[in-house]
């Protein structure tokens, strides 16, 4: 019998529960540098300076529902967006991020006008002036779809 070992190699840890799998699909996603297009999500950027100084970067994932698959629930149509959106310095590092969960529970005829408009989710961070990578992750409950997606953005 022949053994041979590499130092350094881990085997990935998969998790017991959807909560918890779906949690850590996102997580990959947000911390790669790949894009993912399953699921119709668009991320905008744009920042704003104040009078004294301070600047604010916005961040908009906009969600187009027609794609989306919706669970009945009596006379409710149902679905859970998980929004994660982070920014990250020139070097790559970590430097803040939000995750919002839009719970939708919505009549048909409230979908329907969704149909048209979509769902926009917007985040705000404080910036100073620099490069930033604005990197974005879309998830769904019902159809278990993904979009990630990055933007570079330069505040002067």
């Amino acid at each position: 019998m022949n053994l041979q070992v590499r130092k350094g190699y881990y085997a990935p840890a998969h998790a017991a529960n959807p909560a918890d799998q779906a949690k850590q699909a996102i997580e990959e996603a947000f911390f790669s540098r790949d894009e993912i297009r399953d699921l119709p999500a668009v991320l905008q950027t744009q920042y704003f300076k104040s009078d004294n100084g301070d600047v604010r970067l916005s961040a908009t994932a906009e969600v187009d529902v027609k794609k989306l698959a919706f669970h009945k629930e009596g006379d409710r149509n149902r679905n859970d967006l998980t929004v994660v959106t982070g920014l990250f310095d020139s070097d790559g590092n970590y430097v803040g991020g939000a995750q919002k969960i839009v719970e939708m529970r919505l009549l048909d005829q409230t979908l329907e006008k969704h149909f048209n408009s979509g769902i926009a989710v917007k985040s705000s961070f404080a910036v100073h002036s620099g490069r930033y990578v604005v990197r974005m992750v879309v998830r769904d409950s019902e159809g278990e779809l993904m979009s990630a997606e990055s933007s570079l953005v330069e505040i002067p």
